[in-house]
């Protein structure tokens, strides 16, 4: 018995002196990037709702996800997502969106309680790849829905790469923010394509 709780006493000790060393985790968000709008404009009667948005299995966690190799990947467990992943994208490219085609009409799918959509942009990511110091690789097929009748008007698939001069987190938070920029564009451009 008192082996039992000296071994205890031993134990909670060496985890209290460790304790003090733990670096603090640091959370990061991704952020729309400032652009103008493209001039062009969706009718007054089209709501739009970004998302589903579905990533790799990987990638579904709090961690920050790096790929060290081409069959390698690290989690970092202490650059962390303030938030779910595939929400921020969907906010993220929702705003984008709403800038480049100046409506206040546009929405992640989850807060369609706001308005009714009448089309939906769903992005599956293929590939959401990040190299601290090389490139953040974005692999993304998405479409368009016009809801009324649930027709698909449009499918493409985009493949976006951001150089990285660092290896810092930032940097590389900052590339996945100007990758999601580049992907709004081109779906803002396809909408104004597609949506009467």
């Amino acid at each position: 018995m008192q082996i039992a709780c000296v071994t205890m006493v031993v134990g909670v000790m060496m985890l209290t002196a460790c304790g003090g060393r733990t670096p603090p985790a640091k959370f990061y968000t991704l952020q729309p990037v400032e652009q103008s709008s493209t001039g062009k404009s969706l009718p007054l009667n089209v709501a739009l709702a970004i998302g589903p948005v579905a990533i790799p299995a990987a990638l579904d966690r709090a961690e920050i996800v790096t790929r060290d190799a081409v069959n390698e990947v690290s989690f970092s467990e202490y650059q962390r997502w303030a938030g779910p992943l595939k929400a921020s994208i969907a906010a993220v490219i929702a705003q984008n969106i709403g800038t480049l085609l100046e409506t206040e009409r546009v929405t992640p799918f989850t807060h369609e309680n706001i308005f009714q959509p009448t089309h939906r942009v769903v992005i599956n990511i293929n590939r959401y790849d990040s190299q601290l110091a090389k490139e953040f690789l974005l692999s993304a097929t998405w479409s368009i829905k016009n809801l009324n009748g649930n027709k698909l008007l449009l499918i493409r698939n985009s493949i976006i790469r951001e150089p990285l001069a660092s290896a810092g987190y930032e940097e590389l938070v900052a590339a996945q923010s100007k990758a999601l920029a580049a992907l709004s564009q081109e779906i803002a451009a396809a909408l104004i394509e597609v949506v009467p």
